[in-house]
């Protein structure tokens, strides 16, 4: 008879969405760092081991869990000029990253990648072809494009009324740092300077690579 009652009917339960679904709970909540195999046997109520039987490894469950977020990007949009089409589609990443910033620690540091990201690669290789740009071409601005989302979710995650930066940059002295001061008092708050920042930005970048309509 087992001396875990309770663990061994959450076993009876257990499965690969479920431990997918509670990684991805830890992970908004707490950050990556919060997700390792023995925090799910506790959160799930079961022994280490009996993960294994649903995911074969941490890999494996961070590819589970890259899927499960690509799952719910949104359609690549199929009508409108490649520049709408590209935008919509930044803006998408750009949404999902900031939902799921875990992501990009995932991306940077573990060499993963959702398979279920393709079609939306698809799009965006395709719009960049519609607009006339290059193979070559098309691929550095795409890695543009994506470094700039990566940054900018970077930038918005990090920033935050009660963090460190955020205190030194109030206490700046405006005698000394006139230019720094002055940029500092006309910024809006945190969430709409994000959403305004990374709106202009993209489009300066779109000129760039697309031209000026």
């Amino acid at each position: 008879m087992s001396t875990h009652p309770a663990r061994g009917r959450r076993t009876a339960r257990l499965s690969a969405d479920a431990v997918v679904a509670t990684a991805l709970g830890l992970a908004r909540s707490e950050g990556l760092a919060a997700v390792s195999m023995r925090r799910l046997a506790d959160e799930s109520g079961v022994s280490p081991m009996a993960l294994y039987r649903h995911v074969a490894d941490r890999a494996d469950l961070l590819l589970r869990m890259l899927d499960a977020v690509a799952d719910g990007l949104a359609p690549p949009p199929t009508g409108g000029t490649p520049r709408q089409r590209l935008t919509v589609v930044m803006h998408d990443m750009y949404d999902t990253f900031r939902r799921d910033p875990w992501v990009v620690q995932v991306l940077a540091t573990e060499g993963l990648a959702s398979t279920r990201v393709l079609p939306v690669l698809e799009a965006v290789f395709t719009a960049f072809a519609d607009a006339g740009v290059e193979p070559v071409r098309a691929r550095d601005a795409y890695a543009m494009l994506f470094s700039f989302v990566f940054g900018e979710t970077l930038v918005a995650h990090h920033d935050h009324a009660d963090s460190q930066a955020r205190s030194m940059m109030r206490e700046i002295d405006p005698a000394r740092y006139p230019h720094l001061s002055a940029v500092i008092a006309s910024s809006a708050p945190p969430g709409v300077r994000d959403r305004e920042r990374f709106a202009g930005n993209l489009e300066l970048l779109l000129d760039g690579v697309l031209g000026v309509d």
